[in-house]
This record gives C-alpha cells, structure tokens and sequence, in this order.
C-alpha cells in the first residue's frame, strides 16, 4: 500500500509525458497521497508564480480526481515526522521535500511511487518507480 510522490500528482495533467502512467499509479491497491506530497504541490505551484485562486483551483481538481479514484489522503504531518525529517535530509542527503516524504512513507508501510532514485538512499524504503507502471 504506497504513497504517492509529488511527481505523480503533477503527473495529473494530461499534458504531462506521464499521465498515462499517473493514472495507472491511481489503480494501485492501497495507494494513499501523504499531507506532505499535497504541501509541496502547493509550494512548487506558488514558487512558480501561481496567484492563491490558480492554486486552490489545481488542488480542487486534484481532490476531484482522487476521490473519483478512491485514493485517500494520508495524514502524517507532525512533531515526530518533523524529527525523522531532518534526520533524513541529513542522514541521505535528500532535499528538504523529499525527505519529508520519505519520512511519510516511512511512517505509512515504507512504499513510495516515484521515479526519484534519491529515495533509494534510505534504509527500509521500497520505491516502486513511476515508469514500471
């Protein structure tokens, strides 16, 4: 049972080279979107110089596909995730986002879906690439 990398739900769009693929990752069993993956969406929107209403517009079009799908949010955002966090970027060396997200999937079942070969530095993390499905 996976969660999902920030890439898959930018993968969402149908003009993404791996929409296709995005949608196959939408079917498999269990797949839960961790807190953490939609903070980055949101993030990556913003630095990107979405105004506030073209943000909450992706993010109600993505909560729409979601639950068309039945994939669940997953709430793991706290002091203890925080902590494994740091201890992650500075263990593996992964970016800030991606270790949060490792920390995720660490707390969850320890899968993540990603095409991202840095969550292969972290012990007891499993990556199902992106690609494969």
């Amino acid at each position: 049972m996976p969660i999902a990398d920030t890439e898959v739900l930018f993968a969402m769009n149908p003009r993404d080279g791996r929409h296709a693929k995005a949608l196959r990752a939408l079917r498999v069993k269990g797949l839960r979107v961790p807190d953490t993956a939609l903070l980055e969406f949101q993030v990556v929107l913003r630095a990107r110089g979405r105004r506030p209403e073209e943000v909450a517009s992706a993010l109600e079009a993505l909560g729409s596909i979601l639950a068309a799908h039945r994939v669940p949010e997953l709430r793991t955002l706290g002091l203890g995730l925080l902590v494994r966090q740091a201890e992650i970027e500075r263990s593996y060396g992964l970016s800030y986002f991606d270790s949060l997200i490792a920390a995720s999937a660490l707390a969850y079942d320890g899968v993540v879906i990603s095409d991202d070969a840095a969550f292969d530095k972290v012990p007891g993390l499993r990556r199902i690439p992106l690609r494969d499905l």
